[in-house]
């Protein structure tokens, strides 16, 4: 089938039938710089299994939209995906797993009677051929030319020598499937016999190679640019950040230089908000949050929008919103994460995170799991490092009202749907933005304190459910359980009891510090609620301290206890007075009371 369609209205397009096997003969591709990175998901490689490689006729697999990018004489053109490159990364994927099954079955069976090696490896230079070719003069030529460094190292040239890049998310995706593919055709074939497993390989890349495309071809990469953003606009699942890099890298510049600029900028961004997260929309997320943090909210669907008609004035503008992303961004990696740490500080340079009260709320808000106020955070970070209208010790009450609500809220209470909190958040991080003198800085954070003072939940629940808190480490808990009684969350709220005493200095790492039961777990029985797993029988240690206690009486440990900096109230006082080995059960619960009097009226107070 062919057509084409051509006047000064219409975008010149001409569309053509073709089977993988043709693609990857006639063809070259690469995945230009605004395309978004490879995404298939184990559900889609689980539909591409089922119904491309197990089909028993051919499948029509979609289509693919092109452009030439380099013409050739005597070879193969050089045609650039503006869709469709998650089908073709995928087919290849797929056929490098293929190539190096027949090796390993050429190698490992070598020596077997009645089967010939030569036709395994036979078979398996011609999968390579549909991976990377050459033409006339020997120079070889990925068939399909990707920006991931290790999808020419490790799926089209494996005897490459390494770059030692490291893997980003679409990289690591790429391995991913690859991974799949090795599952499913190692389970296909290992009851086979070794003329077996080469025919039932060479029927597997029949079927990939058999599969059916559309390959649409456009005229130039303006129009690729224009089909792309029409894509989304037909209802193709184009994330966000898909649209936002193509439209940067479209409207920043025409100059394919500077576009490839654009493009490796924006690709900093991406690896910096994913950096340990595994969210297939986390960088969607960032931008709706950076935006948040900044101006006044739209709803997701209407994003795009919005950031178009804010860049539409000119490239400059394009690349100052680009410049935004990137300045966000150096704070937004270190938000969600609960082992982040304090940075030195350098001269000149104002570093929220080189401030250790700071860095202990985002970390807290973090084992809240905690997202809501990331707007907030990123307007506090960004006011503080870019002006001298805020002071650090108003970047310190700031998040320590965020931290202080959400603990009641969200970590004590669990109260439920966030939506006016997030625009609570949303305002004020507006309204922090917009802020010209430090009394406007001083009246944004008094009326964020009283906001979030009328919304913390009922007192009375708050305090039975700090109460509640335990750890028992030894002991078979459900989700929910384990959530409220992660070490790291108990140490962090031991933590703060000795921070607000003036005992330890904020920017402590968590992993250092051990729990203590004093009552030791010995003596507990097998229900989480025994006393003994009760906040009121904890006290933080150093870890090697911890280690040397055992299970002594609390007479004999209390200088030990007092020698380690833990937090030692006025309730162990008693304890430590008193005749008995070990507190009974009322002491326990008493003191358990008395923690959680201490922390919603001093320590996490508004």
């Amino acid at each position: 089938m062919a057509e084409t369609v051509s006047n000064n209205d219409l975008i010149p397009i001409e569309s053509k039938t073709k089977t993988i096997q043709t693609c990857f003969q006639q063809c070259l591709y690469e995945v230009p710089n605004f395309q978004r990175p490879y995404s298939w998901s184990r559900d889609q490689l689980m539909d591409f299994w089922d119904d491309v490689i197990l089909a028993k006729g051919d499948f029509f697999f979609g289509s693919t939209v092109t452009w030439v990018s380099e013409k050739r004489d005597l070879f193969s053109d050089t045609y650039s995906i503006i869709d469709g490159q998650q089908r073709l990364t995928t087919s290849a994927i797929l056929l490098s797993v293929v190539r190096d099954a027949l090796t390993e079955v050429a190698v490992g069976y070598a020596d077997t009677d009645g089967f010939d090696a030569n036709v395994a490896n036979s078979q398996a230079l011609s999968t390579q051929k549909y991976l990377v070719v050459k033409d006339d003069d020997g120079k070889r030529h990925p068939v399909l030319r990707r920006p991931e460094s290790m999808f020419y190292e490790v799926i089209q040239n494996p005897n490459a020598i390494p770059s030692g890049a490291k893997w980003n998310r679409s990289a690591e995706r790429i391995g991913e499937a690859r991974s799949f593919f090795e599952e499913k055709i190692l389970a296909a074939i290992k009851d086979l016999t070794p003329n077996g497993q080469v025919e039932h390989l060479k029927l597997i890349r029949s079927n990939a190679l058999k599969a059916r495309v559309i390959q649409v071809e456009l005229a130039s990469e303006e129009d690729g640019f224009l089909v792309f953003e029409t894509l989304n606009t037909r209802g193709s699942d184009l994330r966000l950040s898909d649209l936002v890099k193509n439209l940067l890298i479209r409207g920043g510049s025409t100059e394919p230089e500077d576009r490839s600029a654009v493009a490796n900028r924006w690709e900093r961004v991406v690896d910096r908000v994913q950096l340990g997260r595994v969210s297939a929309d986390v960088v969607d997320r960032f931008i709706w949050q950076s935006w948040n943090s900044r101006r006044e909210a739209v709803k997701e669907p209407e994003l795009f929008k919005a950031i178009s008609r804010i860049v539409s004035a000119s490239p400059a503008a394009h690349l100052s919103y680009l410049e935004e992303l990137e300045r966000d961004a150096e704070t937004y990696q270190w938000l969600e994460a609960e082992h982040v740490q304090v940075q030195p500080k350098s001269r000149g340079v104002r570093n929220a995170f080189a401030v250790p009260e700071f860095v202990d709320s985002v970390r807290a808000l973090a084992l809240f799991n905690v997202s809501v106020a990331n707007s907030m955070i990123l307007a506090v970070a960004r006011k503080f490092r870019e002006t001298g209208l805020i002071k650090q010790a108003q970047v310190i009450e700031a998040l320590r009202l965020v931290e202080a609500f959400h603990f009641q809220y969200t970590a004590l209470t669990n109260s439920g749907s966030t939506g006016g909190t997030r625009s609570r958040y949303n305002r004020f991080a507006v309204r922090l933005e917009g802020a010209r003198s430090s009394a406007d800085v001083v009246l944004a954070i008094k009326d964020l304190n009283e906001k979030l003072s009328t919304s913390l939940p009922d007192h009375a629940r708050s305090f039975q459910a700090f109460c509640s808190l335990f750890y028992a480490p030894s002991l078979q808990l459900n989700q929910a359980q384990k959530l409220r009684s992660r070490k790291i969350f108990i140490a962090y709220v031991l933590m703060s009891f000795a921070k607000l005493e003036g005992l330890l200095p904020a920017g402590q790492n968590l992993a250092t510090w051990s729990i203590e039961h004093i009552k030791p777990q010995s003596l507990a029985s097998t229900n989480h609620r025994d006393p003994v797993y009760s906040i009121g029988n904890l006290t933080l240690l150093t870890t090697r301290l911890n280690g040397s206690l055992g299970d002594a009486p609390l007479a004999s440990k209390a200088g030990a206890l007092r020698k380690g900096r833990a937090f030692f109230d006025a309730e162990l006082d008693t304890w430590e007075a008193g005749p008995e080995a070990f507190p009974s059960d009322a002491q326990i619960e008493a003191r358990s009371r008395f923690l959680a009097a201490d922390a919603l009226d001093r320590v996490w107070k508004l």
